[in-house]
């Protein structure tokens, strides 16, 4: 790694963000409720323009056909914090748009699910491109939500970069290893900076890294020999798991648009449990919570890796998943009942 790039990519980050904060550039917090479960206090939300300045700074090469799409849905979160934005359904189906063009565009296809009469539907083009375009949506949109406690989303895909690092996934999609370890310090050095309250990653930031992650675990996947395509949702698991926990939450149980933001998402439900009954220091819950989280994540992460390509296993795992996180959600609203 060639340290003073990086250290000149840090400093730069600490100037421009420090002059964020002082002109209250892409300010935080606008007054809405769900905002107010983590602070009142306005941070910039300029996590994404760092890590898209410096991700298509060191990958140009390797994507460099994919960077009017990742700008495109940057775009449409920066928008979005910038209040230009404001209808979630338009945003959505701009992201949906961008999205199935760009999966026509590259012929993204998941062609093994290893389910025999899914993988005769997936056959027919048309159909595989809707079903990997909706998964793409729904961990963009899932990252988008899990972003309401700091540190988490940074969290959550650096622990996936860890994963691919230890792997070795990244020679499947022809990446540097100097490269990627370049990108995961950095995003380690973002995931520090938003710990410390000093910026956060905003809309911007969520869609980017939702929409990058998923791009590339699916090019892993078709590039690589025997892992199972349930190792790579088990990557993506909790976005993808919290959007659709969300819809079927909101439009099934509550008949309310599952476009509206609200405070009752798990870690929203978690921290608000921390903050009235262990820490009364709303900062200190927030990343209490979103840490516990992601070592919960990471313990299954480092249990995943033992075999990939043992689809039994990776399906265990992801049905562990979702039993813990149904039944804690069902708990955690209980009491909050009471």
């Amino acid at each position: 790694m060639d340290y003073l790039l990086f250290s000149t990519s840090i400093l730069l980050v600490l100037l421009i963000n420090l002059f964020f904060i002082k002109k209250n550039v892409l300010p935080s917090f606008s007054g809405d409720d769900h905002q107010k479960l983590a602070s009142v206090k306005s941070i910039p939300l300029s996590g994404g323009i760092f890590l898209l300045s410096v991700f298509c700074f060191i990958f140009f090469k390797t994507f460099l056909m994919y960077f009017i799409f990742i700008i495109s849905i940057f775009l449409i979160g920066l928008f979005s914090d910038l209040k230009i934005l404001k209808s979630a359904k338009i945003r959505l189906l701009l992201q949906s748009a961008i999205i199935f063009v760009f999966v026509i565009f590259f012929d993204l296809q998941i062609t093994s699910t290893r389910l025999e009469f899914f993988d005769e539907v997936l056959r027919n083009k048309f159909i595989s491109y809707l079903f990997v375009s909706f998964c793409i949506l729904i961990i963009v949109n899932g990252s988008n939500f899990l972003d309401g406690l700091n540190t988490l989303v940074l969290g959550y895909y650096l622990l996936v970069s860890y994963v691919i690092y230890k792997t070795e996934l990244y020679n499947y999609i022809n990446l540097e290893p100097k490269l990627f370890l370049f990108w995961c310090f950095f995003l380690a050095f973002v995931y520090v900076v938003n710990f410390l309250n000093l910026l956060y990653l905003g809309d911007n930031g969520a869609y980017f890294l939702g929409f990058v992650y998923s791009f590339i675990l699916i090019l892993i996947y078709n590039n690589h020999p025997t892992v199972t395509p349930y190792f790579i949702i088990l990557l993506l698991w909790y976005p993808g798991f919290e959007n659709l926990f969300s819809i079927i939450r909101k439009k099934i149980l509550k008949k309310n648009s599952p476009l509206l933001p609200d405070p009752k998402h798990l870690h929203q439900l978690l921290f608000i449990i921390f903050n009235k009954k262990l820490i009364k220091n709303k900062i200190y819950a927030n990343i209490v919570v979103a840490n516990i989280i992601n070592i919960y994540n990471f313990i299954i992460f480092s249990i995943s890796i033992q075999n990939i390509s043992d689809t039994k296993f990776q399906v265990v795992l992801l049905l562990t998943n979702i039993i813990i996180y149904t039944f804690l959600y069902l708990f955690l609203s209980k009491e909050l009942k009471n």
